[in-house]
């Protein structure tokens, strides 16, 4: 049992905890809720113990406090994935990380190549043990969190948007796995804002709101959601011809193949290239081939920057300054109708202008990139997982504003998270066997 005895935790001047007594039920799959910013990563972070935050209260762990335990000790009686999974890895490939981890919990060496086969085995992560890391894709990197926390054995998971880069069909198998972690005694807590897939496999929900914990109805747990397009006359506008792009000698992308006008949205399972695919057509990445915007050849040019961008998937790579504010200053639109739109909606999101970027959760993040680069003057913005960590107010939020823009504006958007694009998108690609097909409604 994880249990919260009048804990309460302020970050600066704001209250994320206040007093909160609460107890999670043990050897349950307990699935945590609540808006961008509500806290859900800070609660995970307290009750791993392993960042030192300072907290009144008491925090138990089936009834021990760790608060002074050792790392050793916390390691083996919690496992974690941090929201952002590049934020998880000491060591250069995953073979190596789960060697160094392995190490600091004392396992015997003739004991951690068994560990980690099993884990390897468990995480669909076999192909990758020898990848470097910082060469994974987003989701790849989220799979290789998983494995190592699956590693360490602990008793109690503590799971901070694991899936949120990962594709549907992985998902799924990932779900089923973590019900028979359940099945088996663990006590999981996982925070998710996409609830698709979790109505027959959550044992109970828990709602974080206004500094304190709840527990929600099961009902809101709904059932997938179809996804169709909206039917649109579009032409083409961006071009592909011949193009491939390789990595370490693995080819990802081989097309030819044109962009329709509108909203698209690319799918396809994770390290499949589609973050590569992205990163070449603003000429990020090295490919062979050529690709046209409005029929003129792209090529590495500041001025190709002033036409189309890319909103990356981890925000903080994006950022250039150390304030919100300063941040929002860089997009470099100073017109009246974009700043107060920029001031509505960090009023909308409660995030002041003057907060560190670095000081916001990860949601908030994302928040802050979305609202930066939907204020560029852009014929073309390409958006990598935009959703990932976003509640389904800010969603919506943000697709009503992708809409607007839609009339002057043409957007690629790669999602795993199709529920917020259902009925605004007006085409579906998926890049499968390295080529971009034409993808299914759902």
């Amino acid at each position: 049992m994880i249990e919260l005895q009048a804990v309460t935790f302020q970050q600066q001047e704001k209250m994320i905890f206040n007093h909160v007594t609460f107890a999670f039920p043990a050897h349950q799959l307990t699935l945590v809720t609540g808006d961008s910013g509500s806290g859900k990563s800070t609660l995970f972070r307290l009750i791993a113990g392993f960042a030192q935050l300072s907290y009144q209260g008491n925090i138990l762990l089936n009834g021990e406090n760790l608060a002074t335990a050792s790392m050793k000790q916390k390691a083996q009686a919690v496992g974690m994935v941090f929201q952002n999974p590049s934020q998880q890895f000491t060591m250069r490939t995953l073979r190596k990380e789960l060697i160094f981890t392995l190490e600091n919990i004392g396992l015997a060496p003739v004991d951690i190549q068994e560990r980690m086969n099993h884990a390897l085995a468990l995480g669909e992560t076999t192909d990758l043990a020898d990848k470097a890391i910082n060469q994974l894709s987003g989701g790849e990197k989220q799979r290789a969190a998983l494995t190592v926390v699956l590693a360490l054995d602990a008793p109690i998971l503590l799971l901070d948007e694991p899936f949120a880069s990962i594709d549907p069909e992985s998902r799924v198998r990932f779900i089923q796995k973590l019900k028979q972690l359940r099945d088996q005694g663990k006590t999981i807590l996982l925070s998710d804002h996409d609830w698709s897939g979790y109505h027959e496999v959550v044992d109970a929900v828990v709602e974080v709101t206004e500094g304190q914990l709840q527990f929600g109805s099961l009902d809101k747990l709904t059932v997938d959601t179809v996804f169709h397009l909206q039917q649109a006359d579009t032409t083409p506008f961006f071009d592909f011809q011949k193009v491939q792009i390789t990595r370490n000698q693995r080819l990802l992308v081989e097309t030819t193949s044109q962009l329709q006008t509108g909203i698209t949205t690319l799918t396809g399972a994770n390290g499949g290239g589609k973050t590569s695919l992205l990163k070449a057509m603003v000429q990020l990445e090295k490919y062979h081939g050529n690709m046209f915007l409005q029929g003129k050849k792209i090529r590495k040019k500041r001025q190709l920057y002033q036409t189309m961008s890319l909103a990356v998937q981890d925000a903080a790579k994006q950022f250039v300054a150390l304030t919100v504010q300063e941040e929002l200053a860089f997009c470099n639109n100073q017109q009246p109708e974009i700043l107060t739109q920029q001031q509505a909606a960090l009023a909308y999101f409660n995030i002041s202008k003057n907060q560190s970027l670095f000081h916001l959760s990860e949601g908030q993040k994302k928040i802050v990139q979305l609202i930066s680069m939907l204020s560029l003057p852009l014929d073309f913005l390409l958006l990598d997982e935009p959703f990932a960590g976003l509640d389904q107010h800010a969603c919506d939020y943000f697709v009503e504003w992708i809409q607007q823009q839609a009339t002057q504006q043409d957007f690629l958007i790669v999602t795993h998270r199709l529920a917020p694009l259902s009925g605004v998108s007006q085409h579906h690609l998926v890049l499968a066997k390295q080529t971009l097909q034409v993808g299914e409604q759902q």
